[in-house]
């Protein structure tokens, strides 16, 4: 906007005003509510308590907290995985879009955990591809903070061409390199489109095939 007239002496540019963009919109419930109802208990309480971890408070979900609407729909309807084949989310940068999949996907986990009594989760349920290592390894405190609370029964795995042969273990929740990757395959593996194809001709790779026969029933493409 201009603070004189066109032309007029000493006119000029002002600052520009930014209008903030519309809210995005809550739902009814707070995630206290859901707990027991549409998400697991047990999720709830490590999504509150994701901070305990040592993270920033950025990956809490309190229980008082209201998710957005879209990430409530999400998640309804990815309750139906046997229905709902295909879902396709675009939003807002910051609108919570990860969460609209990664929270169902947990929540599933958790329930075939429950339904195995316990035992620990071995061969890939969930393929994440993403298109470059630094959004791969985006992921890692988000899902540090939601998967650790459950003592190493719902694990992921970073896979990339820096994923090293043998690693010390820092978290329970993480795979951290190849050797365990093969051997014990995480429930959740986030890697890249060229990293998925070594994965499915080179021989080494093979027992993370075979061991994921028959359990993948998630792929995100983000």
């Amino acid at each position: 906007a201009l603070d004189h007239e066109p032309g007029a002496e000493g006119s000029f540019l002002a600052d520009p005003v930014i209008e903030a963009i519309f809210g995005w919109q809550p739902a009814d419930q707070t995630m206290g509510d859901l707990a027991g109802e549409l998400l697991h208990p047990r999720l709830v309480q490590a999504l509150e308590n994701a901070h305990t971890q040592g993270l920033a408070e950025d990956y809490r979900f309190p229980r008082r907290r209201h998710p957005y609407a879209h990430q409530l729909r999400s998640w309804q309807l990815l309750r139906e995985i046997d229905r709902v084949l295909s879902l396709l989310i675009t939003s807002g940068t910051g609108s919570g879009k990860t969460e609209c999949f990664l929270v169902a996907i947990l929540d599933d986990l958790i329930l075939e955990l429950e339904r195995r009594q316990g035992h620990p989760l071995i061969g890939v349920r969930a393929l994440f591809l993403y298109p470059l290592n630094a959004l791969i390894k985006s992921q890692q405190d988000r899902l540090v903070a939601w998967s650790e609370p459950f003592h190493g029964q719902v694990r992921f795995c970073l896979y990339n061409g820096d994923t090293p042969q043998e690693a010390p273990t820092t978290w329970q929740c993480q795979v951290p390199d190849r050797k365990t990757l093969r051997a014990e395959p995480p429930p959740i593996l986030v890697t890249n489109a060229t990293m998925l194809e070594y994965l499915l001709v080179r021989s080494e790779d093979r027992p993370i095939l075979d061991q994921s026969q028959g359990h993948l029933r998630w792929i995100v493409i983000d």
